[in-house]
């Protein structure tokens, strides 16, 4: 996600035929990260059951339905964005071993560094507003509370060293940064046992397992993915027809995974541990569905103007949260519920109202100091 590339600002094409392959990267960026920023909206106002579960069979169904809907089908997001990662990372064939400590410096400039600033300014936020007004609900969005928090929370929340970082979506990142730790080992393994390496990895995955050292090993596997697809140069390339064939299959299964609380008891641990499986085993699926997506729609002339703002996905990553949780909040308090319409103005307005307010900021702060906005957005450049 933080390496730089320059999308072509080639003619408009039309959806049968696929972009290239530098646009359809800035324009995945893009679109991927909004789906991000829908998957961390969270709770519908007044629902108590997280939308990871699925529908709510005694709620709104209509709205936690569509809620529940796109934050499986955006599970797929990072994924597919750690494969295109891997995919950068290890480009240039027999030479790619020997730039691995090149490419790692510079990951600790556009990965690590960010992640330090924004969590410090997540941190500092969170004590303020935890210290002038407690008692609201935006003080309690954050995982930590100043009041009984001891150095070590401190060090998490600005490090993610056991733990997710109180800028949550930085756990992305950290899991990134340390993949990236472990490149000359990936190296290693791509030149001499690729297909076990990812037979490995698949199992280590599908397993849950952290291996010590990760939040998640979706970064790791799917990096290493798409470092493999670079490495053995498979054709990235799926035809519009296979595209919209894998759309259809992974949104059905999609769909069954959000209507699954209709008729399982989500309250029996064993039945939540085989869906967690389930759910993390349609990914896959949701990443060749989503590449394929973003490969046909970069090449139309909305999905090229979309793909000029890959300079603005890392900083809308960074920016979204907490900023979408006081959005949802303060539109809560101004906007009176009436129901399953209100629920869902309620969302698609705080999901588009965030994205605005990021862009906004996004736009003024390169216009001031370019250099700063290239520290924050992992050293990209606005188009």
């Amino acid at each position: 996600m933080s390496a730089v590339l320059s999308a072509p600002h080639a003619r408009a094409r039309p959806l049968d035929a696929a972009a290239s392959l530098p646009r359809a990267i800035e324009f995945a960026r893009v679109a991927l990260v909004i789906g991000l920023v829908f998957l961390h909206y969270f709770n519908l106002p007044g629902d108590h059951r997280p939308p990871f579960q699925g529908i709510d069979p005694d709620g709104p169904r209509i709205a936690t339905f569509v809620n529940g809907f796109l934050t499986f089908f955006f599970f797929s997001a990072v994924p597919l964005l750690s494969a295109v990662s891997g995919w950068l990372f290890f480009g240039g064939g027999d030479g790619a071993g020997q730039a691995i400590g090149r490419k790692m410096r510079g990951r600790a400039r556009s990965l690590l560094l960010p992640l330090l600033l924004w969590n410090l300014a997540t941190l500092a936020l969170a004590i303020l507003v935890q210290r002038l007004a407690p008692t609201i609900g935006f003080a309690q969005q954050f995982n930590l509370q100043s009041a009984t928090a001891g150095a070590w929370d401190y060090a998490n929340a600005v490090l993610g060293i056991t733990d997710v970082p109180i800028a949550f979506q930085f756990w992305f990142v950290r899991d990134l940064f340390v993949t990236v730790l472990c490149a000359p080992i990936l190296w290693l393994v791509l030149r001499h046992a690729p297909v076990a390496g990812a037979v490995v990895l698949a199992a280590v995955w599908a397993a849950g397992f952290t291996l010590g050292l990760f939040i998640r090993t979706d970064v790791l596997f799917f990096f290493y993915l798409g470092a493999l697809a670079r490495r053995r140069d498979w054709d990235l390339n799926i035809t519009a027809g296979a595209t919209l064939s894998l759309l259809l299959a992974y949104s059905a299964l999609v769909a069954l995974r959000t209507l699954a609380p209709l008729v399982l008891d989500m309250a029996d641990p064993g039945t939540l541990a085989w869906l967690d499986v389930v759910t993390r085993l349609m990914r896959p699926l949701g990443v060749a569905a989503c590449w394929g997506a973003c490969l046909h729609l970069a090449a139309t002339s909305r999905g090229g103007a979309l793909a000029r703002w890959g300079g603005f996905a890392f900083f809308l990553h960074a920016a979204h949260y907490p900023a979408i949780a006081l959005v949802k909040e303060i539109l809560s308090r101004v906007m009176p519920a009436s129901g399953e319409g209100w629920l869902l103005a309620h969302y698609g307005a705080s999901v588009a109202i965030t994205i605005a307010i990021t862009a906004a900021a996004a736009v003024v702060l390169f216009r001031l100091s370019p250099a700063l906005y290239g520290v924050l957005a992992g050293g990209r450049r606005l188009a």
